[in-house]
């Protein structure tokens, strides 16, 4: 093999093996909380999103696909980092703000 291509292959493989490692979404710090209280923020959260005209689905306390893609949905309209965890800050976020963020179907 030609000694100039080895260390790009290398590289190559290495990047690869880093990036298909990786998960398709972050953990969320809220994944670690008791059922109650994550039960308490993702409730909170799709209440929150569905009144600002994200559609998060039913308010049932489950992290569906909905409820990530509002929250994603909310972020990034909201110029926050997006990672789709319905965490203290995104709540504080979607209640105190000023402006209001609205999803593009909701009148203000």
């Amino acid at each position: 093999m030609n000694r100039r291509l080895l260390p790009a292959l290398t590289g190559a493989m290495l990047c690869g093996s880093l990036l298909l490692a990786t998960p398709a979404f972050a953990a969320c710090e809220t994944d670690n909380l008791p059922d109650e209280m994550r039960l308490a923020f993702i409730s909170g959260a799709q209440e929150a999103l569905n009144e600002h005209g994200f559609n998060a689905g039913p308010v049932d306390g489950k992290m569906g696909s909905r409820t990530r893609t509002a929250i994603r949905s909310y972020q990034r309209a909201a110029k926050l980092p997006v990672d789709g965890c319905a965490t203290q800050g995104l709540l504080d976020h979607l209640n105190f703000s000023q402006p209001k963020i609205y999803g593009p179907g909701k009148r203000r």
